[in-house]
């Protein structure tokens, strides 16, 4: 009898070691992370509460911090230009964020063929937007667009079409503000989706080949639902990128002509940096921050329900 209970026992006493052992790896482990959490504390949560402290407060860089508003700021900006800066962003980023990823997607098929040859060398030129920094491919595309010394009015005046004033036109700014961001940014996409074309099983499409379905069939019916949580990060990550635009707006037309091409971001400069209202500024960039944060818990949603 004593040794059936003391045998009951044991399993009790591993149990509790183990428990008492998973608590110490937890420790251990908050432990070794805490270096991390404290700089990401500095580094991150610091300056976005004193952000929007700053937000809450006239804060104007000649006269120095003011009295304490509250939520004045926030109603001040959005009785003004805020509408306008804000419809502008919103179809900056709806334009580009559909025909890079269109582009990139038609790309990544046709870099996914059996039958290509030189794939390397392709991707390799393809991904040679990715490799340049924002200001470059901006000071470059403001010499190409140049109405007086750019190449491309002179391709286009030599097959008899007008010479343009691309940047300076407030028709054609934006959608030439649209040409240099697909340029520049389509690479992010394509590799992305390249990536998730060739980690995909290939079980599936040679049971749909084998069942006499064409290549559309298999493209619509196997590989987009197939692709379906892929395509969905690079819709988001590409999205947050777009809404939060402002080098190449800066660099390429300074948000005009008049405020054609305003974004929210350049917004927030022009206010900060030349109106040296910090206060309206912070105001103006915690409402942006809320705006790709509810973005993001509801593309993740999304995912997670796919």
């Amino acid at each position: 009898m004593t040794s059936i209970s003391r045998t009951a026992a044991t399993p009790s006493r591993s149990a509790q070691s183990r428990k008492t052992d998973g608590y110490s790896f937890a420790f251990y482990k908050l432990l070794f992370m805490m270096p991390t959490i404290i700089v990401l504390a500095c580094v991150v949560a610091g300056p976005l509460i004193y952000s929007f402290w700053l937000s809450l407060h006239e804060y104007v860089i000649t006269y120095g911090l003011g009295d304490l508003v509250w939520l004045h700021n926030y109603a001040v900006i959005l009785s003004e230009d805020f509408a306008s800066v804000s419809w502008t962003t919103m179809k900056l980023t709806a334009i580009v964020v559909c025909l890079e990823f269109l582009i990139a997607l038609s790309l990544a098929l046709l870099l996914n063929q059996s039958w290509l040859k030189f794939r390397e060398l392709y991707l390799t030129v393809l991904m040679l937007p990715i490799l340049m920094t924002p200001v470059a491919v901006a000071l470059m595309f403001r010499l190409m667009f140049n109405p007086n010394l750019g190449i491309i009015n002179w391709i286009i005046s030599v097959v008899g079409i007008p010479q343009q004033g691309w940047f300076g036109d407030p028709h054609l700014a934006l959608a030439t503000v649209v040409l240099v961001d697909i340029w520049t940014e389509t690479s992010l996409m394509l590799i992305m989706l390249y990536a998730g074309l060739k980690s995909l099983p290939q079980d599936p499409v040679e049971a749909a080949r084998i069942d006499g379905a064409n290549a559309f069939q298999i493209l619509r019916h196997v590989t987009l639902p197939m692709l379906k949580p892929v395509i969905l990060v690079t819709l988001m990550i590409r999205m947050i990128t777009a809404l939060k635009s402002y080098d190449l707006i800066y660099m390429l037309t300074q948000g005009g002509p008049g405020k054609v091409t305003e974004t929210i971001s350049f917004y927030a400069y022009r206010l900060g940096f030349r109106f040296l209202d910090i206060g309206q500024a912070a105001a103006v960039s915690f409402i942006l921050l809320t705006a790709v944060i509810v973005l993001t818990v509801v593309l993740l949603r999304v995912m997670r329900e796919n």
